[in-house]
């Protein structure tokens, strides 16, 4: 597990170092998906890993496994939700699963597929988050994703609790 997430009385001072990390760890994934390896998933993997180690303490193991409630905690500070922080852990999501898919590992895949449809519908509650015209696609197409592959219980009951929502 991430062990930036263990909140403790000090919260105020934790969410401010959680939230730098999240953007130092937002500048490195921008850099590596613009290099684009999806014909090497095993090589998009290890650089993922490696920029989750290196910004926020853990592992994309970590990331994909991280309770669906967990994950949408790291995209706060204090109670406001930061939606660069959601689109950045949603794309790494995103391009995991999609790693995952290539190397033939279908719960993997879901796993994160899951949780980045969860944070992209996030921010589409979110009234005041700039989103992409483009997010309506993405949602649509990790919609797709997410029927094809199989997910586990959390992350599928916090996907149950936003179509319920809406």
């Amino acid at each position: 597990m991430l062990t930036l997430l263990v909140i403790a009385p000090s919260a105020m001072i934790h969410q401010d170092v959680l939230m730098r990390q999240i953007r130092q760890f937002t500048k490195a994934i921008a850099t590596l998906l613009g290099q684009s390896h999806r014909e090497q998933p095993d090589e998009t993997l290890r650089m993922i890993d490696q920029a989750c180690k290196d910004h926020l303490d853990g592992s994309a193991e970590a990331l994909r496994t991280l309770p669906p409630s967990t994950l949408l905690e790291l995209c706060h500070e204090g109670n406001r939700f930061v939606p660069e922080a959601a689109e950045s852990l949603a794309q790494t999501l995103q391009e995991m699963g999609e790693a995952h898919r290539e190397r033939d590992e279908p719960e993997k895949a879901g796993a994160c597929f899951a949780r980045s449809l969860i944070l992209y519908r996030r921010m589409l509650e979110d009234p005041d988050a700039p989103v992409s015209w483009q997010i309506g696609t993405t949602v649509a197409a990790l919609s797709e994703r997410v029927d094809s592959f199989p997910v586990d219980d959390a992350a599928q009951d916090a996907l149950d609790a936003l179509r319920n929502a809406d």
